[in-house]
């Protein structure tokens, strides 16, 4: 199952949050292959690093994530132009799930979710928008099968 993991999703993970450290135990464990590019990598570093949350997540914690993304995930390079969306600064993640044939994309950000005439653009790539417990059904279904 490939699973593009949007940046938003990793702070809450690097902030410790009980409801998405199950995620990167899951990848860690191999339940799914990571898809990622560098552009997200890029955004995932100058996120984490922002003074509000930077206080609060350790730096050790954020680098080795980041390494291990950069060993583990498959890197693609962005050539499509995604559909539109409502926030520009969501092309690189809806373009790194369609060049790497994602099945879904894993945000908290309600509003791509939210965009019915985007969740229709990005089907007919085949990728999905799903919440963090959408996610979590899709692994145990597939796990079961």
């Amino acid at each position: 199952m490939r699973i593009v993991i949007d940046t938003n999703i990793w702070i809450r993970i690097l902030l410790r949050g009980r409801i998405t450290l199950p995620i990167l135990e899951a990848w860690l464990a191999n339940r799914f292959r990571l898809v990622t590019s560098a552009e997200l990598l890029q955004e995932y570093n100058r996120v984490w690093q922002r003074p509000r949350l930077r206080k609060n997540i350790d730096p050790n914690q954020a680098a080795t994530l980041y390494r291990q993304m950069q060993v583990r995930a498959h890197i693609v390079d962005l050539k499509t132009i995604p559909p539109q969306c409502r926030d520009p600064k969501d092309h690189p993640v809806l373009a790194t799930a369609i060049d790497g044939l994602a099945i879904a994309i894993v945000t908290g950000d309600d509003d791509l979710r939210a965009d019915d005439e985007l969740r229709t653009a990005m089907a007919a790539y085949g990728v999905q928008l799903w919440g963090v417990q959408s996610f979590f059904n899709a692994l145990d279904s597939s796990q079961n099968q």
